[in-house]
């Protein structure tokens, strides 16, 4: 039996056909559209080899049935509906498929890292997997929508408009993870605080405006919260207000240049965020104990 093979060593399914990737914190989400052309030999054998990753297989077109294997194991395929998926977990092995008739299936490369970081920033529970809840047979509506955009993009790529379709293949991302992997909000959303990642946002946000300021509505904005919502919950996560916990990293702010510089108060204050010196004296005693000045004096 000559075997013409695919091979999937590490994502974004390095190959010949083209593939799209969305980066998430250390990891990537990737998809390709596979379609091989059935040789002379009258089969196809395309193989994927085992890492800690899944691989979401979506019908393009009605698929007849063929020999699958994962981790050597044998099963048996049964005939495949358009608008319809699998999850192969490639953490349990090695897997490959038997093909004897042309197949066109968009191929998601989710790896585990990916799926902990969404959780992550979504403030969900911890996940174990992805598993469907009928094999080879579960209809996916969401990715039957998402689809023409993305083989659009795969089919011209150099016309694609990579934002976009990052945000597609992230949003995908996270449908696999809601709806095959039970991701959820953990309880600390339900009582009113920020999610992990909004919190990281804002903070993130709030830190980079110390010398400009930066407006609450854009910060909450960020989160996909209203401005007064966000307030809440900011102080519900934090223990302070968003304009408290400003000053106070203003005041930090301050504390380092005045232990390490010898730059005036008036530089300080306005490099600190601080509306002039008379501002910057006020709410540095008020957070401290003492002046500016007396607190540089005392610490040299």
């Amino acid at each position: 039996m000559r075997e013409s093979v695919s091979t999937w060593e590490r994502p974004p399914f390095p190959g010949r056909q083209h593939s799209l990737t969305a980066e998430i914190g250390e990891a990537a989400i990737g998809v390709t559209r596979f379609s091989p052309v059935i040789g002379d030999s009258g089969e196809y054998v395309a193989k994927m080899r085992g890492e800690d990753a899944f691989v979401i297989l979506f019908q393009m077109q009605d698929a007849p049935a063929h020999e699958f294997k994962l981790n050597g194991k044998p099963e048996w395929v049964c005939a495949i509906t358009r608008g319809t998926l699998h999850i192969v977990d490639l953490r349990i092995g090695d897997a490959c498929g038997r093909l004897l008739n042309r197949v066109d299936t968009l191929m998601f490369h989710v790896p585990s890292a990916a799926i902990v970081e969404m959780s992550d920033r979504a403030g969900a529970t911890k996940i174990e997997g992805l598993r469907v809840p009928d094999p080879w047979l579960t209809p996916d509506p969401v990715v039957d929508r998402m689809a023409p955009f993305l083989v659009n993009a795969l089919q011209q790529p150099e016309d694609a408009n990579r934002l976009f379709h990052d945000h597609v293949l992230l949003s995908l991302g996270a449908h696999f993870a809601y709806s095959y992997g039970g991701m959820r909000p953990r309880d600390r959303r339900l009582r009113g605080g920020l999610a992990p990642w909004q919190e990281k946002r804002a903070k993130e946000m709030l830190s980079v405006n110390l010398s400009r300021g930066i407006s609450l509505k854009m910060v909450a904005h960020e989160c996909s919260l209203s401005p007064d919502y966000f307030s809440r919950a900011f102080k519900v996560s934090t223990g302070v207000t968003p304009h408290v916990w400003l000053q106070m990293r203003r005041v930090g702010h301050a504390k380092a240049l005045l232990g390490t510089t010898s730059l005036p108060l008036a530089e300080i204050a306005h490099a600190s965020g601080f509306s002039d010196q008379s501002h910057f004296s006020r709410v540095f005693s008020r957070h401290v104990g003492e002046s500016p000045g007396a607190w540089r004096l005392l610490r040299r």
